[in-house]
């Protein structure tokens, strides 16, 4: 009898320990073990239980971690709609980190957060940890374990870039593959997340976070152009419906103005609706080099096309 209970303790134990074993997180180098009741997201690099409308979603920043450390503070938390709750220092797979809690109103109900910044001076590892204000008692510590757990892979090479993404698209000799942040992928003119020159092209694809009403797609597109956070003065603009690997879209070219360096931009956007919500291309050039960058761009979006998986 008590080798049979002890037997049973072994196996607790070992089934224990083997569904804890940290998840490597898809396009990442993060490791997270989740809440029971959470599986892989489809539509973004992380942990997603729908039944309980919550989520963890990790993202991987390029520079010193202690750089967006100095920037989480309660002002700036607030200027994005969160309040802070708490915020504490902790040692997460060896690093330090900043742990934050914060509230923050949404459409279906206040949800609770916790936000983990921690990684080196190369690399920033956010980790985000989402869920209804309701589920506090339920979800709430079970989340923070997770994100105190999480292994960074520090010192890891970076998977491919395109791994876990819902679409492919080929580089070419003056536009390269440089990086993504979450399943937005980026390419640039030295393949580097940090291009230097503020005259130098940049690329990006990715796919909405979830399904979005789209309507009429002409002014969905313009109004989606109007959201770019780094533009101001968007002016020009001219567009014309194509397809984009058999998918309805709509492709635009505008001026604007670079809201951090005043320099005079032209953007490249093509937009395509599907059941999961759009696929967003944008390309950024400065103004002057428009001409000859972006038939570049055009020639890179020519090559998209919907991963087999999805």
């Amino acid at each position: 009898m008590m080798r049979s209970v002890s037997a049973a303790i072994l196996c607790v134990l070992t089934c224990a320990a083997v569904s804890a074993q940290p998840v490597r997180v898809r396009g990442t180098r993060v490791s997270l073990d989740p809440p029971s009741g959470f599986s892989p997201a489809a539509q973004f690099a992380g942990f997603q239980n729908a039944d309980v409308q919550s989520a963890i979603m990790v993202t991987e920043l390029p520079g010193p971690a202690s750089v967006m450390k100095r920037g989480m503070t309660k002002t700036a938390l607030a200027s994005r709609g969160m309040t802070l709750l708490q915020s504490s220092t902790a040692s997460v797979d060896g690093q330090d980190a900043l742990l934050l809690r914060v509230r923050q109103a949404a459409t279906s109900g206040d949800v609770l957060k916790w936000m983990l910044v921690a990684g080196d001076q190369t690399r920033t590892v956010m980790v985000v940890g989402t869920y209804p204000l309701a589920a506090d008692a339920a979800l709430g510590e079970a989340i923070k374990r997770s994100l105190l757990n999480a292994r960074l892979g520090i010192g890891t090479a970076a998977p491919d870039p395109f791994e876990g993404l819902r679409f492919r698209v080929t580089p070419t000799p003056f536009l390269k593959v440089a990086g993504r942040v979450n399943d937005m992928l980026t390419l640039t003119e030295t393949g580097t997340m940090t291009p230097g020159n503020p005259d130098a092209a940049l690329y990006f694809v990715g796919h909405s976070l979830g399904p979005v009403a789209i309507g009429d797609l002409r002014q969905f597109s313009e109004t989606r152009l109007a959201q770019t956070t780094r533009t101001r003065g968007i002016s020009d603009i001219t567009g014309r419906p194509t397809r984009l690997d058999g998918l309805e879209a709509y492709e635009l070219e505008a001026n604007a103005t670079d809201a951090q360096t005043g320099r005079r931009i032209r953007i490249y956007q093509t937009i395509a609706p599907d059941p999961g919500g759009y696929y967003i291309i944008q390309g950024i050039v400065s103004l002057p080099r428009a001409t000859a960058v972006v038939p570049e761009f055009k020639a890179v979006t020519r090559t998209f096309r919907r991963a087999a998986e999805h």
